[in-house]
């Protein structure tokens, strides 16, 4: 070996300026927030038991809150209603104000509704959100209480 290095001290001499020299990392990417959504219904006869009248209005609510537990300011929340076992039908689409969307839901038939909330459409990163309530629809002969 001519005026160099051994190729130990080499290896030696190279980690040493690698260690020495500061690294950067890619910066991760932004973490996807991911809020809650909670379905309640509200109206004058659905009581404890959430039961309902086939053919009374009801408001079906959706509460969209940040992980920090903050209400989420914008995107859309879709609500769906359903027999279990059956397809159901969209209620409709609604915006989130100050981390709620409230429709008008009216049971059309008698049996347990499962009624659906999905949030989507918000900022960019915002992943969709879902939740969902039971009611329970009964015949009251059109008496709405």
């Amino acid at each position: 070996m001519m005026g160099g290095l051994s190729r130990g001290a080499a290896g030696v001499a190279l980690a040493a300026a690698c260690l020495a020299v500061p690294t950067t990392f890619a910066p991760q990417a932004n973490a996807m927030i991911a809020p809650t959504l909670s379905v309640t219904m509200v109206g004058p006869a659905l009581g404890a038991n959430s039961v309902a009248a086939v053919g009374c209005g009801q408001t079906a609510q959706a509460t969209v809150q940040r992980p920090d537990g903050t209400p989420v300011q914008s995107g859309v929340v879709e609500f769906t209603s359903r027999l279990p076992g059956l397809g159901g039908n969209i209620v409709g689409t609604v915006p989130v104000t100050n981390g709620t969307a409230s429709i008008l839901w009216i049971p059309d038939t008698v049996g347990q509704h499962i009624v659906s909330a999905v949030y989507y459409d918000g900022p960019p990163d915002y992943q969709p959100a879902a939740g969902y309530t039971t009611v329970t629809a009964m015949n009251l002969g059109g008496i709405c209480l």
